[in-house]
């Protein structure tokens, strides 16, 4: 590769005070208190480090540009036992502080200051509390209160029964916490980690330690319990702030933290005088207890509960290097990266692509502990005589890397495509990106330079690149080939279903044999009491001292981007007419490029296909081709086919055609050299199973450095024209999806969309064809027939069309000469109309036809929660004249410590809810998710609704708060240049102008209670009952309480509930002919309780690890719809599906 095209278009410096020239910009900088230790610069991003002189606070300012700040308090934790009192106290700091003692309080401050509420996450070495608001006005305004929560919280009983654990006067076990859990302790993922750990670390290690709570300890733990890890751990010498975001003002941010300081000190805060310079915080993890060594290989069967035991998984695991050994842990990535990344990789070759494949795909996973581990997993391994052989299969194949050859240029690829996708992620998730390094470092950091290769870490790679293939095999031999392992065969087995149902059923009647009936009912009044809040709310005086954050003061993008078509109409869509059909929009967005535009906008003139080009500030180039297929006739079996058409796009042979012959290998080691991501995807944000409404548009991601972007856009080409499948290439992809559907087809919450979808759509429509139901049929027929002809033919007739869209996100000032013009290469339909949809023929919803069966029950052993969806009919798109409120009564009502939000969550009857608006469905949705009482979640729901009704809810307040919180929601849909370029494209599809974002800002000012009221007259009053005809409902429980909730939803007027299997489901989502199941237990598929895509295999990030296995409390992003990367289980997946919020799925309005 050439030297120059790797190296990125900005700079890279870096300054510490420990050997750096630079040092004198650092030394002796003193503001409010807080001294300047560290200072990295890395291309557009500056991260700097202050220590408090007072106390040992530490600061760390990420500044990029960005209308949201994103805060994170971080305070180094270790769990001490299994009752997971990190994630406990982590529930509890939200309800109530010293000087706010009303529960809810911080979150609707955090509304008013601009947010969409707070957030936190409990990791096995950290815990992590957020907040991100539109301008740095709001965070200002919470800092205090903040950090008032965090260091003198309430920690009350009554807050532990409602958020930790109670028993109910059934028998019952509740709380926000214990639901949590109880819905993954018994999954797949869950039951091996805790394997894993406990034999990784023996001894007692804290990582050996459950962190978020075995449920037998949840059980027994107490709130004095909390109290005392909270003495312990939460001081200010023990924590650190992270903000990050367009932060021009140190001195002010500095001045109001050391006020809050100077405050906590004054009321009894404990604080000490520390030397910044030499100070690193507490070391939770030094101890050697905690990475006692490991010296023997152990082999381990697991077992989860399922009713089929077909697939299980198999992990393989190892110690790793110290966590300052940077060079070594990089270099132990990039090589997780060569044995497992892409079908070319010699894991996923021999296990995967091959005739008798030992599982649907292949991940590597690097944790960065004081003494790290790394993982080699394979997912869907055929039980018995596979999961026998699969620990000795992966030895071989390791040994056969060390002892031959490696692909040095495979390998230094790697590394320099991981470099690259690392510069990309700091244009398009900075902050995500930044705190993982941030956090790793204040939890095990004793060097000012261990931020620096933490954060930046290119030295690191340049060294790499020098290695020879000794050190590489040295890698391996040391770490791995001659290494003691840990083997788990995680199983799923019908015994432990029963054997679990069993134990909750003894359990419940042992507690209620136990129990004190008077204090359980006492106690349960008392739960209603809170979450009614008849005990008063947030005293107006507190929200009205706080103040609203002024929204005028946040800064919207306004960079220049031009189109060769209409969004809405001619002269409609707000942009300055140019050459023939050319706009251009916000033409002074970025002065410093006016004098292109003439130009461009007339070379764009000349380009036939409909194509949009933004300008952003990066090194990079993104290309999105979207392929209609609404007017090409497909035939049923053509629709099936899509999925594993889109599938195949980048792992086929090529052609001779736009370019030369070549091998599945050589293209994906091309697509490996030239590019930092890839995709194809059906639909704008689909994930795997669960295609999205945009389903009949084929769409085509690549990002690339800039320096690549002629050769990319000739693999586009060639991916138009030249892909050529073949018999062992698509059968092989066929039993990899296959086994994926397999395992999606056991998720309790798969399974209620599945039956959602089954009932309100055309069962020969693209998205029907696409789900579970009818891709596993497909997929078992297509193993065994000729299906590579169907799916070339199918290919000529979808990449011979010349009706595509094409969007182009790139900095002008970087790009070749005649960038441009060479679009004009794409022929075009020539197709008119007085807008894009038209042009294209799109329209939104044509696949929508209600099927006369309209209410489905189903039970699942392996799930221990249960997930309900009432679905109603609500305005089909994005101009309607109630979008906004619409829109603003669906975030009132999901906002943190909204009224609803308080009865269910804070009654502990269910982890997380939803009540989501979708226009491009025309849809309103209740969700109830991962409920433990899901019939009382139901209740207090109505109730909610009830009041909204009579016009008791909303106050003037809640519409201040939600109001506020729905601003930020629209904001955070433009966080980054990336993500602001996709947003303008989406317009063209939501029939918007360019000033959406502006007309919706504007719209949801002018709402008031009356239209809550109005709304909730001709919408939330179909939730109340089930008897309008547009309306349908799905239902998934565990097995052991089928019969208690279908009695009491029927109770509640569900009484058109038809208890049926997933099977029979399944069935009738492909056929249409609907089963009744005679009993709750005739379930033959069943759940791992997780939605893990299977053989999805997406890009290992080493810079992206820490968040893997945390327990991250967000009811909110945890949407029912949001379940995964894409549709394609294509190793790359474009960061378009991560970094831009797509169509439908940018906060205020739902997916």
């Amino acid at each position: 590769m050439d030297e120059k095209i790797w190296e990125p278009v900005g700079k890279m410096t870096r300054f510490n005070l420990e050997g750096s020239e630079h040092a004198s910009r650092v030394k002796n900088v003193i503001i409010q208190g807080f001294a300047l230790v560290n200072l990295i610069t890395v291309k557009h991003v500056e991260v700097s480090e202050y220590v408090s002189e007072r106390s040992g606070l530490r600061i760390f300012f990420m500044h990029y540009e960005s209308p949201i700040v994103n805060s994170y308090f971080i305070v180094p934790t270790r769990a001490e036992s299994h009752e997971g009192l990190p994630h406990t106290l982590e529930h509890l700091i939200f309800l109530g502080s010293a000087n706010y003692p009303e529960r809810g309080t911080l979150d609707l401050l955090a509304s008013r200051a601009l947010a969409a509420g707070t957030n936190a996450w409990t990791d096995v070495d950290h815990t992590v509390y957020t907040i991100s608001t539109a301008g740095l006005d709001g965070t200002l305004m919470m800092l205090p209160v903040y950090l008032d929560h965090l260091l003198r919280p309430t920690l009350t009983q009554e807050a532990f029964m409602t958020d930790v654990h109670r028993i109910t006067p059934d028998g019952s076990n509740s709380g926000t916490v214990y639901s949590e859990m109880k819905d993954c302790e018994h999954d797949a993922d869950n039951v091996t980690e805790f394997e894993l750990n406990k034999l990784l670390y023996p001894g007692g290690s804290g990582y050996s330690m459950s962190f978020g709570g075995r449920l037998d300890a949840l059980r027994e733990t107490n709130v004095e319990r909390v109290r005392d890890y909270h003495k312990r751990y939460y001081r200010l010498d023990n924590m650190s702030i992270a903000i990050g975001g367009h932060l021009n003002d140190a001195e002010r941010v500095l001045k109001v933290i050391a006020d809050a300081e100077e405050a906590l000190i004054a009321a009894g805060v404990a604080a000490k005088a520390v030397k910044p310079a030499h100070y690193f915080g507490i070391r939770q993890w030094d101890d050697p207890v905690h990475y006692q060594p490991f010296i023997e290989t152990v082999h381990k069967t697991v077992y989860f509960p399922s009713d089929d035991e077909e697939l299980g998984q198999f992990t393989m695991a190892w110690r790793g290097p110290q966590w300052d050994a940077f060079q070594d842990i990089r270099a132990l990535s990039i090589l997780g990266l060569y044995l497992t990344h892409t079908p070319i990789s010699p894991l996923e070759k021999e296990l995967v692509y091959t005739k008798d494949p030992f599982g649907s795909g292949v991940g590597f996973v690097l944790d960065e502990y004081k003494e790290t581990r790394f993982n080699i997993t394979v997912m869907d391994v055929p039980c018995g005589e596979k999961m026998e052989q699969i620990a000795e299969k992966i030895g071989t194949v390791i040994k056969s890397v060390w002892e031959g050859t490696l692909d040095m240029e495979r390998l230094h690829t790697i590394i320099r495509r991981e470099r690259l996708t690392y510069f990309r992620s700091l244009e398009t998730q900075p902050s995500n990106v930044l705190i993982n390094g941030v956090v790793s470092y204040v939890v095990y950091g004793d060097k000012r330079k261990d931020l620096d290769e933490q954060i930046e870490g290119d030295d690191q790679m340049s060294r790499l690149l020098l290695k020879e293939e000794s050190y590489w095999k040295g890698i391996l031999e040391k770490y791995m080939i001659h290494a003691p392992w840990v083997g788990i065969r995680t199983v799923p087995s019908i015994e432990e279903s029963n054997k679990i149902e069993r134990e909750e059923r003894e359990l419940v009647q042992e507690q209620l044999k136990n129990a004190d009936m008077e204090l359980l009912k006492a106690q349960e009044e008392l739960v209603t009491s809170i979450v009614s809040n008849k005990g008063g709310g947030v005293p107006k005086h507190v929200l009205d001292s706080f103040g609203v954050a002024a929204v005028e003061n946040v800064q919207l993008p306004e960079w220049p981007y031009m189109r060769n078509f209409n969004s809405v109409g001619p002269d409609a869509d707000g942009g300055r007419a140019m050459s023939g059909r050319v706009q251009l929009f916000n033409v002074h967005g970025h002065r410093a490029v006016e004098h292109y535009w003439p130009e461009l906008t007339q070379q764009l003139d000349e380009v036939k296909i409909n194509l949009q080009v933004n300008h952003v500030t990066s090194d990079f180039v993104r290309f999105i081709v979207l392929i209609p297929t609404m007017d090409l006739g497909l035939t049923h079996l053509e629709k099936q086919s899509l999925t594993l058409l889109t599938n195949l796009l980048f792992q086929s042979n090529l052609r001779e055609g736009m370019g030369p012959k070549m091998s599945a290998d050589e293209f994906i080691m091309e697509l490996q050299e030239a590019t930092s991501s890839y995709a194809a995807t059906l639909g704008l944000s689909s994930s795997f199973g669960n295609v999205d409404a945009y389903s009949e548009i084929l769409k085509i991601s690549i990002t690339c450095h800039v320096g690549y972007y002629e050769r990319v856009f000739g693999i586009l080409q060639r991916v138009l024209h030249d892909v050529q499948f073949t018999d062992e290439i698509v059968v092989a992809k066929i039993k990899s999806l296959m086994k994926s559907f397999q395992e999606k087809s056991r998720s309790a919450k798969a399974n209620m969309r599945q039956a959602l979808q089954a009932m309100r759509l055309k069962r020969e429509s693209v998205r029907m064809s696409n789900g579970i139901a009818q891709q596993m049929e497909f997929l078992r027929t297509a193993e065994y027939g000729p299906i590579t002809a169907t799916l070339q033919s199918l290919y000529a007739k979808i990449f011979s069309q010349r009706n595509i869209v094409a969007h182009l996100t790139c900095n002008i000032v970087y790009m070749p000469k005649s960038w441009l013009s060479i679009w004009a290469q794409l022929p075009a339909s020539g197709a008119t109309g007085d807008n894009l949809r038209d042009m294209i023929g799109f329209k939104l919803a044509t696949d929508v036809e209600l099927s006369e069966q309209r209410a489905m029950y189903m039970s699942m052993a392996s799930t221990d929660v249960a997930f309900f969806n009432h679905t109603i009919k609500a305005p089909l798109g994005f101009t309607h004249s109630e979008y906004a409120a619409l829109s603003m009564l669906c975030e009132y009502l999901c906002m943190l410590e909204s009224p609803l939000f308080r009865a269910i969550r804070g009654g502990g009857y269910a982890y997380d809810y939803m009540v989501s608006y979708l226009p491009s469905l025309g849809e309103m949705h209740l969700s109830l998710m991962q409920a433990v009482d899901v019939v009382e979640a139901l209740r207090a729901t109505r109730d909610v609704f009830g009041l909204i009704k009579d016009g008791s809810l909303p106050t003037e307040d809640d519409i201040i708060s939600s109001r506020c919180s729905l601003v930020f929601n629209i904001v955070q849909c433009e966080e980054t240049l990336s993500s602001y370029s996709y947003q303008t494209f989406q317009d063209a599809f939501r029939g918007v102008d360019s000033r959406f974002t502006m007309t919706s800002l504007n719209g949801i000012r002018e709402v008031t209670p009356s239209d809550f009221r109005r709304l909730a007259e001709t919408y939330l009053s179909q939730f109340l009952h089930f008897n309008d005809p547009s309306s349908t409902v799905a239902v998934v429980t565990n097995k052991s309480q089928a019969d208690d909730i279908y009695k009491g939803l029927v109770e509640m007027g569900y009484n058109s509930l038809i208890r049926t299997s997933p099977k029979a489901m399944m069935k009738f989502a492909s056929t249409g002919t609907l089963e009744e199941a005679e009993t709750a237990s005739d379930d033959e598929i069943d759940s791992h309780g997780d939605d893990s895509e299977g053989s999805v295999s997406n890009e290992i990030e080493e810079f992206e690890e820490s968040d893997d296995e945390a327990i991250e409390d967000d009811a909110k992003d945890d949407e029912e719809e949001d379940d995964g990367a894409s549709s394609e289980d294509a190793e790359e997946v474009d960061e378009s599906e991560d970094e831009d919020s797509d169509i439908d799925d940018c906060g205020y309005f739902k997916p």
